[in-house]
Formats: structure tokens, C-alpha cells, sequence
């Protein structure tokens, strides 16, 4: 069976990712075989096959491998991705048909198109609970959300559904298996309804302070979130509030891009990726040993060293 279906009418080029047993998550050869076959597209569709959800990600258990013998060839894998991810955004025109778990690099695909998504939409970037920050481009994104609801979803690694991403930008219509738009009311979606705690808490430049104006929220809700943050790598939501707060000033995706070139590069050099996605995916122990005890540990210097490569 393929990994990718792809189709050529005009100038539309058709993927489907076709590893619905992994939620099609990236390999390697799906980058690179993308990369080629978009090469003078004028108009992307992009869709995911099975039923569990578009995309899950980069396949993290290759990547891993790959950084356990040679972080820089991991580093270059990861080049790979942000290569094609920019592609895509060049050529800017066409439909990603989100369903069901749409995580990772496969919003990295397809932020950048018209974004459709089906009710049941699980939309997440929660790579700060694998030891890695929100790449392929989507800090540009997350910065762009409403009220500092994209620092809380960057730093948490949450998932939201489809009404609360339409609210928050990061797709542009909910539509049913038909792709007929439905009227939702992305005001009453949850990331709404969180939006004014949110706003009050994320508003620093220091991540204890955020946890901290979290811890001393009486909503539950804000409660839990600095609950889950304790839970994440330290080095990691760190870097993430930085990445979305330098994007907020960036001018483009690519300039994005640019900026996850180094950290991609730095974090393959680092501990926490293999680690994270040990204590997830292989030993299946949820008990990461992250290289900071917690997030007190992580100093602006060290985070700024990362931006640079180091």
C-alpha cells in the first residue's frame, strides 16, 4: 500500500496520506516524495485517509532513531520538513481537509491552504510533552490567535476542537462529511469561554509567572492548565512561550521557518526529544526524566542560546 495517493488534474495536485493505521503520521520518503510531486503546483488538495484523523504528526519513533545515532541527520530530517512546509506555503492556494486527530507536521502542511475542518476535530500542537517546542511554522499562527490563546495552547500542548479552532483562526470553516459549511458558534466554544483567563495569565514574559498567575486563578479550568505545564519538559514550554512571542513580531511563515531551523537543529542535540518520546511511545512509562527538574531551572540565557543554534 502507498503512503501517499496522489493525483494531477491541471494544476491541483491531490494527496491524500495514506498510513491510516499510524493517523498518518510523516516518514521521511512522504516528505521527500511530497516535496517533488508538489514542484509546479499551482493548487493543493490534501486530505487524510481512515478514520482516526488527517494527520498525527511526524512519525516521532523515525525521527527519534535517526537522533539516537546522528542528531545531525535528525536535524536534516526535520530540515526536510520545514522545506516542504514552506513549498506549500508559497504556493498558498488550495483546501487541507482536517478530520479527527490533526496534530504536528500535518499542521504544518496545511495551515497555510484553506483550512476544512469536520466536527470532529482534535487540533493540537503538543510537542512541549515530547521534549520539542511548536515547529513546522505554526508559532506564526498561534501568535495570531485571539488573546494569548495561542501562548496557553503552545505552553500546554492542549487539544481544542473544531468550533474553538475556527475561534481562534486556525481553520476557516466547519463542515460535515460532505464539506457542506455548518453555522457553529465558534463564540461559545470553549477556548472562547477561556479566552479572559487566559488573556490574564499568559500576559508575561517569564513562564514561572505564567504558571504561577494560573496557580492563582479560582477557575478550574486555569488551575489544570498549570497542573499540566509541571507535567511538560521544562526546557520545552520555555522555549515555547518564546517562539510564539518572537512570532508575534515576524513578518511571514518563512521568517518562522527560519527561526525553527535552529531550535530543530539545537533540540536534536538535546536529551528530552528521545527521551519524551521514550517515556511515551516506547517503554509506554508516562515518566520522562527531563534534563530540568522544573521550569525554574531553565534560564533566559539558556533559552535564548537555543535561538541561536546552540
Amino acid at each position: 500500500m502507498n503512503d501517499l495517493n496522489i493525483g494531477r488534474e491541471a494544476g491541483t495536485v491531490a494527496v491524500e496520506l495514506n498510513r491510516p493505521r499510524a493517523i498518518n503520521a510523516l516518514t521521511g520518503p512522504m516528505l521527500a516524495t511530497l516535496r517533488e510531486e508538489l514542484t509546479g503546483a499551482e493548487r493543493i488538495e490534501l486530505s487524510g485517509a481512515g478514520d482516526k484523523g488527517f494527520c498525527a504528526g511526524a512519525d516521532i519513533r523515525e525521527l527519534r532513531s535517526l537522533a539516537l545515532r546522528d542528531p545531525s541527520a535528525a536535524g536534516d530530517w526535520l530540515e526536510a520538513e520545514y522545506d516542504l512546509d514552506l513549498a506549500i506555503a508559497r504556493i498558498g492556494a488550495g483546501t487541507a481537509h482536517l478530520h479527527g486527530i490533526s496534530m504536528g507536521g500535518g499542521l504544518g502542511l496545511s495551515l497555510r491552504l484553506r483550512v476544512e475542518a469536520r466536527q470532529d476535530l482534535v487540533l493540537a500542537m503538543p510537542e512541549v510533552g515530547i521534549g520539542l517546542w511548536p515547529d513546522v511554522g505554526v508559532t506564526f499562527e498561534l501568535s495570531r490567535a485571539p488573546r494569548l490563546t495561542g501562548r496557553h495552547l503552545a505552553m500546554t500542548g492542549s487539544s481544542i476542537d473544531a468550533a474553538s479552532a475556527l475561534w481562534a483562526g486556525l481553520v476557516d470553516a466547519v463542515v460535515d462529511e460532505n464539506g457542506t459549511e455548518l453555522d457553529v458558534r465558534p463564540q461559545d466554544s470553549e477556548l472562547a469561554r477561556s479566552a479572559g483567563w487566559i488573556e490574564a495569565c499568559y500576559d508575561f514574559v517569564d513562564p514561572v509567572q505564567i504558571v504561577e498567575a494560573l496557580s492563582s486563578r479560582p477557575e478550574a479550568e486555569a488551575r489544570q492548565a498549570a497542573d499540566l505545564i509541571a507535567t511538560r519538559c521544562p526546557i520545552s514550554v520555555a522555549v515555547a512561550l518564546e517562539a510564539v512571542r518572537r512570532a508575534e513580531g515576524a513578518g511571514d511563515v518563512e521568517e518562522v521557518l527560519a527561526t525553527d531551523r535552529l531550535l530543530g537543529r539545537a533540540f536534536m542535540r538535546r536529551p528530552d526529544f528521545c527521551e519524551g518520546v521514550r517515556a511515551q511511545l516506547v517503554d509506554k512509562d508516562h515518566d520522562p526524566h527531563w534534563s530540568h527538574s522544573g521550569l525554574g531551572e531553565v534560564t533566559r540565557a539558556e533559552v535564548e542560546g537555543i535561538f541561536e543554534g546552540k
